[in-house]
């Protein structure tokens, strides 16, 4: 069978055997396209091969390869580099990236490679349905689709569902990978960010559906406020290993000011509100909080003082 149409299933994974389970059960139902087939790969990112029986048993359940592999270097962009190696190495033509705790519906893959062979892509993502096991806070945004129709032009992508030919990742092509550098988030987009300079066709499939469990832990007020600081000091440091700090300082600093003083002032001003409505006062406060929060990170992203957000893990 031509390796252009053997997809590598890439799945990275740490202290979530559960979740892991699920999300490999969902690739193994996949129902593939006519000539095509797939392998799975996981990356455990732990000393402990916590999920090595769990690879181990649906790949024998399965009707599809399961591969383990061992990553002790704790950071995500070394686990996900390490899944570059397996899919270089295993001869694959195609890449999938999808998180341990989502799930895929069973036309996943179909309706990527769909989007792939009709816009002639280089990179399709697609959207993430995200089941709650708590409800958000109401001052909480949600994240919005990336697009709305299939085939619009992207110049980045996330790695929670996303296709990519291996021509971005092998050595006699592109040879991108992630930056070690950035193991406290914003790899992902940083790495889809450089194979669009390269010249690589990013499009959206909206109907390439994967589906994410959030736990109730991940929702708590504090978690949501130091992911929003987590996101700004990877999105500022991201800029200064692309950039220069000389731009990112004139881009960031002033903003990282505004957004500190106003957050602060904002902070007092729910208080005092909640005086007098004490669910106004209480949006105000935590909107206050997140603005404050992004311009802390800002500033730490510049000074280089890193986020341990992804040292707690959340699920099971």
């Amino acid at each position: 069978m031509p390796l252009s149409q053997t997809i590598g299933v890439m799945i990275c994974t740490a202290r979530r055997p559960n979740m892991l389970r699920r999300c490999i059960d969902s690739i193994l139902a996949q129902e593939l396209p006519e000539g095509w087939t797939l392998e799975v790969c996981v990356v455990e990112n732990d000393v402990e091969p916590l999920s090595r029986d769990v690879a181990r048993v649906s790949g024998e359940l399965g009707i599809y390869p399961v591969h383990y592999y061992q990553e002790p270097r704790r950071g995500i962009p070394i686990a996900r580099n390490r899944t570059l190696k397996a899919g270089i190495e295993r001869g694959y033509g195609w890449i999938a990236l999808i998180d341990d705790d989502e799930v895929a519906r069973p036309d996943w893959l179909a309706k990527l490679i769909e989007a792939a062979e009709r816009h002639q892509a280089d990179v399709v993502s697609g959207p993430v349905v995200r089941n709650y096991e708590q409800m958000p806070p109401d001052w909480w945004k949600t994240l919005k689709p990336a697009a709305t129709e299939e085939g619009t032009a992207l110049d980045e992508a996330p790695t929670n569902n996303t296709l990519l030919r291996a021509t971005l990742i092998r050595p006699d092509a592109s040879a991108l990978t992630f930056d070690e550098r950035l193991t406290f988030g914003y790899e992902d987009i940083d790495f889809f960010r450089r194979a669009h300079a390269k010249g690589h066709r990013i499009v959206w499939m909206p109907d390439a559906i994967v589906e994410e469990e959030i736990p109730a832990s991940r929702v708590e007020p504090e978690r949501l406020i130091a992911r929003i600081q987590m996101q700004a000091t990877s999105l500022t440091y991201a800029t200064i290993l692309r950039q220069g700090f000389g731009k990112a300082f004139t881009r960031f600093a002033p903003k990282a000011a505004r957004r500190i003083i106003s957050g602060a002032l904002m902070i007092l001003i729910g208080r005092l509100m909640g005086l007098f409505s004490k669910n106004k006062g209480r949006k105000t406060y935590y909107r206050a909080r997140l603005k404050l929060a992004r311009g802390i990170g800002n500033m730490r992203g510049l000074f280089r003082s890193f986020s341990d957000y992804y040292n707690r893990i959340d699920g099971n």
